[in-house]
């Protein structure tokens, strides 16, 4: 599993359903692929399967979630 950082969180009215519908509609990612979520004030943490992570992180930089675009990066400890 690999790390996802989002620059986005509970203050900017993220949710996990708002991250996980961007991986699984708009990536095409499958679900089982994605693993926890953690979502904090300021930014949030997503797991996701290594051979899914280079598709999951040009998604999420390039796509909107919640109508907004935010910084995403893998993990420094991955």
């Amino acid at each position: 599993m690999v790390t996802l950082w989002i620059d986005g969180g509970r203050k900017d009215k993220v949710r996990p359903g708002d991250i996980l519908g961007a991986l699984t509609g708009t990536a095409g990612i499958p679900g089982a692929d994605v693993g926890k979520i953690d979502l904090f004030d300021k930014q949030s943490y997503v797991a996701i399967k290594r051979g899914s992570a280079d598709k999951a992180l040009a998604c999420l930089r390039n796509g909107k979630i919640k109508g907004r675009s935010f910084n995403v990066r893998k993990s420094q400890w991955d």
